[in-house]
Order: C-alpha cells, then sequence, then structure tokens
C-alpha cells in the first residue's frame, strides 16, 4: 500500500540580504501511515564552509531551539494519531504541517511543502535526506560550484566582487571563468578559477588539473590573459595516498606554469591575490 506523504526541506538562511540558503533537514508526514518524522544536520563543518564568516554556533543554537519545536510537533502529532485529541487525525496532522512551513522571517525555517506517494515514510524520508541533505546527486561539476560560491563568499565579505566578473575569454579558443578583472582595454589582467580537485580517482585530478593548466596557457599565448591567474583548489581530503601524490603532481605543474594556487578556504592567500593593484 502506498501512502501520500507530504514533506518539506529545512533550510538555514543566516543572511536575509544575499538569500543564500543551505538545506539542513527534511520533515516528512504521513497521515494514512500515522508517521511523523523528521532529520536534521548535525555537522557543522558543511555549513562553515559555504558561510566561511559565520560562527558555527549560530547554525547550532538554531538548529536546537528548530529541533525541540519539531519534537513538540512530533510529540501533538503522534496523539492524534492515537486519537488523544478531539476531531480529525489527518485534518489536525496537516494543520500542524502547515503551521511548520507557513512562510517567516528567520534563519532556520521549513520550505514550501512538497507531496509524494510512498510506500514505507520512514525509508523515505532517509532517502529524501540524502537527496536534498546528504546531497547523494552531488557530481565533480556541482562540487566545483560550491568552491565558486566559497571564493565568491571571500570576495564578497572584502567588498571585492564587483572588481571581478564572469567571462568567456579567448577567441579562437574560450574558456568560461567565474572570476576575472580587466583592464581599462578589457583585457583580463587576473582571473581566479576555482577547481575541485578532490577526486578518488588519481587519473581525475591529473585530467582536470592538466586541462586547466592547456587552457590557461593559450590564454597568456594568445594574449586574452596578460596577468596573472590563481587556482583555488579543493583539495584531495587525504594527505596520503594515490589522489593526494597526484595533486602534488599537478600542483607542481601549476606552479611550473607560474599559475598562483591557495586552497578554496585560504581567504588570506585568495584575497592577497585578489588585492587591486
Amino acid at each position: 500500500m502506498k501512502h501520500a506523504c507530504r514533506y518539506a526541506l529545512v533550510r538555514f538562511m543566516p543572511y536575509a540580504e544575499t538569500g543564500e540558503f543551505a538545506n539542513v533537514g527534511l520533515v516528512l508526514m504521513s497521515p494514512t501511515a500515522r508517521y511523523f518524522g523528521f532529520k536534521l544536520l548535525d555537522r557543522v563543518g558543511r555549513i562553515t564552509s559555504f558561510f566561511d564568516e559565520l560562527d558555527a554556533n549560530v547554525y547550532k543554537r538554531a538548529r536546537d531551539v528548530f529541533r525541540q519545536e519539531l519534537e513538540r510537533i512530533a510529540e501533538m502529532t503522534q496523539r492524534a494519531f492515537i486519537g488523544a485529541v478531539n476531531g480529525s487525525t489527518a485534518d489536525f496532522a496537516n494543520f500542524a504541517f502547515d503551521e511548520l512551513v507557513r512562510p517567516r522571517q528567520a534563519i532556520i525555517y521549513g520550505d514550501a511543502p512538497r507531496a509524494a506517494m510512498v510506500e514505507d515514510p520512514r525509508q523515505a524520508l532517509g532517502e529524501f535526506y540524502d537527496h536534498y541533505v546528504g546531497r547523494s546527486f552531488v557530481t565533480p561539476v556541482y562540487q566545483e560550484r560550491m568552491v565558486e560560491q566559497r571564493v565568491r563568499n571571500i570576495l564578497k565579505a572584502a567588498d571585492l566582487q564587483k572588481e571581478y566578473h564572469a567571462m568567456v575569454l579567448g577567441v579562437n579558443y574560450q574558456a568560461r571563468l567565474p572570476f576575472v578583472r580587466v583592464n581599462k582595454n578589457n583585457v583580463a589582467v587576473k582571473l581566479i578559477k576555482p577547481l575541485d580537485l578532490d577526486r578518488e580517482d588519481p587519473t581525475r585530478v591529473y585530467d582536470h588539473g592538466w586541462e586547466w593548466i592547456g587552457k590557461i596557457k593559450k590564454l597568456r599565448n594568445d594574449k586574452q590573459l596578460v596577468g596573472d591567474a590563481l587556482f583555488a583548489v579543493r583539495t584531495p581530503k587525504t594527505k596520503f595516498g594515490a589522489s593526494a601524490a597526484a595533486y602534488a603532481d599537478v600542483k607542481e605543474e601549476f606552479e611550473r606554469s607560474k599559475i598562483f594556487v591557495a586552497e578554496d578556504n585560504d581567504s588570506e592567500k585568495i584575497l592577497d591575490f585578489a588585492a587591486v593593484d
């Protein structure tokens, strides 16, 4: 038997001015299965890596308060499911869920509700959480966009974002760059390229690194870049093994090619490079 479920992502948005948020949990409710469950992100590393300047305690406090609210709603809903609250069980469960996802000004909140038909609501909660929060869909391209976002946050915090723009450089050969600074003649004098080199397969570390060495060399040869380049790199998690060795080799090639290198969370080194002369 399939059960109709309503679920909502729990989002953390510490800066309403930018509208940037991170998915940090999921709530799921099914009146026919008499189920209400939730799961919240405990690890703060992902939050602080996305919002570099944020005190981790801001997230922890908001999460704990929201968890208490979810526990209160879960208790009331379960009482409704066993008939301890007068009125229709489904009506009460839906009312409680509607209140949970009602739009409000808060740094952690339930997003717009979604619906699904599932066999097992408890299992669905875990699967939806893994997809939307655990990010089981994550690909290297997605990871590189996250590196790009970290660099963007660093530039914003130093009020340098207006100096760097997304551009396509090149004539016959073109490369898309997210952070390019140009001179008065509209020629690139600095660029920052985020790179995700945290790959389990060392061959992919070499391939991706060498690909961008070649692109920078071509742009310089064609006078499309007349200044310096920096690679902001997400490095392999492990400091040992084949991927780490591959990264060490690629990093040496970067430096031999006169390309600056900084880890993607090294704001000081990135800002030293990005500073306007």
